[in-house]
């Protein structure tokens, strides 16, 4: 990942002795809109950001918070990353029981400190201090007051005053300070009306407000929060970062001082690596053959480990070191992607994305430093782009999954930063394709053979499972067919590297006991391996319906049935079509071979609240149409 530099506060508690009142933060004052859906309440948040100059912004945190039980313990924990650009002056807390009174409180010496060092991470230039004391009579209330100082003002952190939706807001204020004369940009996302702006000291200051924001209740298939919390995004047009100056105002412009400050130097390779380079591609006639030779070199040789030093996380390591160690960050590993192409003249973009499964795009209005957290290359040919995920070894040239698809990413070129979208696989390319023959005996066991073809924005949903091996790959097999005393032989993957890869896994399956007999007759799910679960029946939504990423599955499974079994529930050819996908199952008999078919879509889309009674009310149809039992009896 490439490093999110910024600050993260959260509160934590501690315990003492009793002390005086302190009423405001009684329970009983607190409004019962707001304890609904609750595990905890934010009672106040003051956030005072000062930009005293580029290299000396200070960060004030007052906030006290009430938890209600342990689920809300989360979000009254206080953990405080640093690094070499970030000083903490001072931290401190009180703690109160329900009625108000102070029980405890904790400094700046309780906390531990220790390296922040992720589990996959060989190095990063990061610490964190944390507090938990043991308090576990609820309701309690946390208040703490904390200050610390950054170096740089190229990243300001964001203002999300309800990031929690079983948190509720009774008031939080957020501050932004600077010199009269400072140029800041400033974007408020479902913020009503304007900033107070207003002056100190002949300093400026704007100020936003939120009060009485009550926790949420689940809503299955909503939006990114993103889409209707509340955040304010503040990025200054003059920076100062690691001693880099810069000053932006859109992405064109911050694209151009990234490439320049932070990404011409570093992708020079040893004289040895270019000829080998050349080797490769010679007698290869095509940029795009050259590129997947190239791709497919880079993916044997390397391997993906986070790496977040340098300036502050954000510069790669050099080509050269990625090809002596062979490892890199996704940064250093994009780098080192392209310096290979230079070799043979192929241009490309290093691009930054915010990845992850919910699609995110980088917002095209507002640019700032602090947006993406991963890095991916772009190849722009002439007829076609192609797109590079250089921190994955398995995935094929060109392929990029559902961490990565479909949304607006900052590609940093010379000429400055453009905005480019990722592609987009559809519903009927997003295959999941499965041919089953088995056959049930007597005793209810069943056996045979399956074969599932992964296509598409579905390519990698096994991907992990063909990459393994003995025990571990027969571990995760049973895992994703989680069924009762399940058990693979010859298990088979074969993977196709084409525009539209595809992935056919294959093995013998049996059940034992999956379908036994009961009073001269057997019960038996027809649809062994692919059952869609129910979700809540709301009433009154408020989000609308999103459904982040389309597909489509198919199941052909035909069973050889003991002799002279037939089936006496009824067969059926049911078909639901609505907005939000498509459900058609068929159950028949002919001779001693009953066949099951089924095929489900769903769609891709956002749709209106108001509708998710409907879309429930299919998916449920199809969870039990998944569940249905064809009854079998001897003739």
């Amino acid at each position: 990942m490439m490093a999110k530099i910024g600050w993260i506060i959260m509160v934590l508690l501690s315990v003492g002795c009793l002390a005086h009142a302190q009423q405001d933060y009684a329970v009983a004052q607190i409004a019962d809109s707001l304890k609904s859906r609750a595990n905890a309440v934010v009672r106040h948040q003051h956030i005072v950001v000062d930009m005293l100059a580029p290299t000396k912004v200070r960060y004030h945190v007052k906030e006290a918070i009430t938890v209600f039980n342990k689920g809300g313990e989360r979000k009254a924990r206080m953990v405080i990353y640093y690094d070499k650009s970030t000083a903490i002056k001072r931290v401190s807390g009180r703690v109160f029981d329900a009625d108000g009174f102070q029980i405890g409180k904790f400094s700046h010496k309780d906390f531990s400190d220790e390296s922040a060092v992720s589990s996959y991470s060989l190095y990063e230039d990061s610490r964190v201090k944390h507090f938990l004391p043991s308090v576990t009579s609820y309701p309690y209330t946390v208040e703490y007051d904390c200050e610390i100082e950054r170096k740089q003002n190229l990243i300001i952190p964001d203002w999300r005053p309800n990031t929690s939706r079983d948190v509720a807001v009774e008031e939080s204020q957020y501050t932004f300070m600077c010199g009269a004369s400072d140029a800041v940009r400033t974007k408020s996302i479902n913020y009503a009306g304007e900033p107070i702006v207003g002056s100190l000291d002949g300093r400026t200051t704007r100020t936003w407000k939120v009060s009485t924001i009550p926790a949420q209740r689940h809503e299955p298939y909503s939006p990114d929060p993103e889409t209707y919390q509340t955040i304010v995004r503040i990025a200054p047009v003059d920076f100062v970062y690691y001693k880099h100056k810069g000053s932006y105002s859109n992405w064109q412009e911050l694209g151009k001082w990234m490439h320049h400050a932070l990404l011409t130097e570093g992708s020079a390779l040893p004289a040895g690596t270019v000829q080998e380079v050349r080797s490769l591609v010679e007698g290869v006639e095509t940029d795009q053959e050259k590129a997947r030779v190239l791709y497919e070199y880079m993916q044997r040789k390397t391997r993906y480990i986070s790496v977040q030093i340098g300036i502050g996380g954000f510069k790669p390591m050099a080509a050269s070191e990625v090809d002596r160690l062979g490892y890199g960050d996704c940064k250093a590993l994009v780098n080192y992607m392209q310096a290979l192409l230079m070799v043979v003249d192929i241009p490309s973009y290093y691009c930054v994305v915010n990845a992850g499964s919910a699609k995110r795009d980088i917002q095209p209005d507002f640019a700032e430093m602090d947006q993406g957290n991963h890095i991916i290359l772009c190849l722009p040919f002439e007829k076609d782009t192609i797109w590079l995920e250089c921190t994955n070894q398995r995935v094929p040239f060109g392929f990029l999954g559902s961490f990565t698809d479909d949304r607006t990413v900052w590609a940093c070129t010379p000429e400055g930063g453009q905005l480019l979208r990722t592609p987009r696989f559809d519903e009927a390319e997003s295959s999941q394709i499965r041919h089953a023959e088995l056959v049930l005996d007597g005793d209810g066991n069943l056996s045979g053979k399956v074969e599932t073809m992964f296509a598409a924005g579905q390519y990698d949903n096994h991907l992990e499972i063909a990459e393994s091996s003995g025990m571990e790959q027969l571990k995760l097999l049973k895992e994703t067919y989680d069924i009762d005393h399940i058990g693979f032989r010859n298990i088979d993957y074969q993977k196709s590297n084409a525009e539209r890869p595809t992935l056919v896994e294959a093995f013998d399956v049996t059940l034992a006991k999956y379908a036994p007999e009961n009073n001269r007759q057997i019960f038996m799910v027809a649809n062994v391996f692919n059952r869609r679960g129910t979700i809540p029946t709301i009433k009154n939504r408020i989000l609308p319906v999103y459904i982040n990423r389309g597909y489509t599955d198919e199941d052909y499974i035909v069973y050889t049935l003991p002799a002279n079994y037939v089936m006496v529930s009824p067969s059926f050819d049911e078909v639901i079509e609505t907005p939000f996908g498509y459900y058609h199952a068929i159950l028949s008999q002919d001779g001693d071979r009953m066949t099951y078919h089924r095929k489900f879509i769903l769609n891709e889309g956002t749709f209106p609240a108001e509708q998710y009674i409907e879309f429930s009310a299919f998916i449920n149809r199809v969870s039990m149409l998944d569940q249905y039992k064809a009854v079998l009896a001897k003739e």
